[in-house]
């Protein structure tokens, strides 16, 4: 390996590090806001398949106050997580998903 390949590796390597950093600042500060929201955020974590980043996105994306929803339907439509219902003649077509926020799909 020559010279200038391990300079530009380490230069790399130094930004992974820094980036990692980084994100580990960002995310306590996220917790430390979210901090009023604990209990929801512990009862959303309980999902499979959602870690504590994705609570943190959905809360910020949603907030904790559902009462702007009716209904959890409503919350899946406004999110764009749920297919439309296509039947005729009891035949069942694909259902499409509107488009929702960017960081919840």
């Amino acid at each position: 390996m020559k010279s200038i390949h391990r300079f530009l590796l380490a230069q790399q390597l130094a930004h992974i590090d820094y980036m990692d950093e980084a994100i580990k600042e960002c995310s306590a500060r996220i917790e430390r806001r979210i901090e009023p929201f604990i209990e929801a955020a512990e009862r959303l974590d309980t999902i499979p398949g959602v870690n504590r980043a994705v609570v943190q996105v959905i809360v910020a994306e949603i907030g904790t106050d559902m009462g702007q929803f009716p209904s959890p339907r409503h919350l899946a439509s406004w999110a764009g997580m749920c297919p439309g219902n296509n039947e005729s003649a009891g035949k069942r077509k694909p259902g499409k998903t509107r488009k929702g926020s960017k960081w919840l799909s």
